[in-house]
C-alpha cells in the first residue's frame, strides 16, 4: 500500500472522520485517532466530528484517568487537527463548553455538512457488532 501502514499516503488532502462510540467502550475511536494521527504526520488536514457518545471522548473529566486513554491522545493531536463535537449531543451528556479538552468545540450539524462537503475522504466509525 502506497503511503505506509492504513494506505494514508494515498489519502488526498482533506480527511472527515465521524466518530459514534463511546470512548470507554469500543475501540473504533482508538482505530479513528491512529488514522488521525497518521494522516496529520504526513501533512494531510484532518477533522473530527464527534456525534452521540463519541462525545465523551472529548471531556475534560476523562483526562484525569491514571493510564494514558484515547481521550489524552485526542488531546495531544496537533492544533491543526479540528475537534468538534455535535452540541446537541455533549450537552444532554453535561459537556459544555467548559468541559472540554483543549482545542475541542461544541459544533453543530452543520460543522458535519461543512466536514462532509469538503473532505477528500470521509470516513465513520461506528459501533461494533
Amino acid at each position: 500500500m502506497a503511503g505506509g501502514p492504513l494506505g494514508v499516503g494515498a489519502l488526498m488532502g482533506r480527511l472527515g472522520l465521524l466518530l459514534l462510540c463511546s470512548p470507554v467502550q469500543h475501540r473504533s475511536v482508538e482505530t479513528a485517532v491512529g488514522l488521525a494521527e497518521a494522516a496529520a504526520r504526513l501533512g494531510h488536514s484532518v477533522s473530527l466530528f464527534f456525534l452521540g457518545d463519541a462525545v465523551y471522548a472529548t471531556s475534560r473529566a476523562l483526562l484525569s484517568a491514571p493510564d494514558e486513554t484515547v481521550v489524552h491522545r485526542i488531546a495531544k493531536l496537533p492544533p491543526s487537527v479540528e475537534r468538534v463535537n455535535c452540541s446537541t449531543c455533549a450537552r444532554f451528556r453535561g459537556l459544555g463548553d467548559g468541559a472540554l479538552i483543549p482545542r475541542a468545540r461544541n459544533g453543530t450539524l452543520e460543522d458535519l455538512v461543512e466536514i462532509l462537503d469538503t473532505s477528500d475522504t470521509f470516513l465513520s466509525f461506528t459501533e461494533e457488532a
